[in-house]
């Protein structure tokens, strides 16, 4: 299946590469853009099936910009090609729903396959999100210096603390009202005896609470 795909990065060089490589592929490029600002515009007028862009475009981040692209085109998915592979973008990517996360340090054949996986409805099996997605669900083994003890939920919103997500991806993530992120994100700060949720998560870095853990294979 020949798939309709659109490009984001303000690096005219990536631009080039990402044409060639898909183009090559057997897929059709039906726009490269160097900023966010024009996509809505664009998407309205031009049928797309898969959006891959940088994480970071003209100073503008992807999680923040393109957070309502789930929800008005449904029918495209996102693919995050970044030179920026940090487990925090990831977990955010994973919250935001975007299909895949391919580091660019990868084999650019990764990021075809990401692409030619969209129609099947079924990520790759070394899916960057496919993994964070079941680390952050997953019900971890408190660490014991945790007194008083977290609740199984209450625990997974520090998880998702330690690696910055904000209140609406932590919702997102683990598909609960923010009111009740809110409540939860009250409770462990209490319980934990910190101000703000910096400190919880720097807390947790140096006491072996579990974090995302991603391989960067190239």
């Amino acid at each position: 299946m020949s798939l309709r795909v659109c490009c984001i990065d303000d690096s005219p060089l990536c631009l080039y590469g990402l044409r060639h490589c898909i183009s090559a592929a057997g897929h059709t490029i039906v726009g490269e853009l160097d900023s966010f600002s024009q996509l809505d515009e664009f998407l309205s007028r031009v049928p797309c099936d898969v959006l891959v862009s940088e994480v970071h475009v003209r100073g503008l981040d992807v999680f923040y910009t393109c957070q309502w692209i789930v929800d008005k085109y449904p029918g495209i998915r996102l693919i995050i090609y970044s030179y920026d592979d940090n487990p925090t973008h990831i977990a955010r990517a994973s919250a935001l729903n975007a299909w895949d996360y391919v580091p660019k340090r990868y084999a650019v054949q990764r990021l075809i396959q990401a692409c030619e996986s969209v129609p099947t409805g079924q990520r790759c099996t070394d899916s960057l999100i496919e993994s964070a997605k079941q680390f952050l669900q997953h019900h971890h083994k408190p660490v014991e210096k945790i007194l008083p003890p977290l609740t199984k939920r209450e625990y997974q919103i520090l998880i998702h603390l330690s690696l910055g997500l904000s209140n609406r991806e932590i919702g997102k993530s683990l598909s609960i009202g923010m009111e009740t992120v809110k409540e939860h994100v009250q409770n462990v700060l209490r319980k934990l005896q910190f101000n703000d949720r910096t400190a919880a998560a720097i807390w947790s870095l140096k006491n072996g609470v579990p974090t995302l853990s991603c391989d960067t294979h190239a």
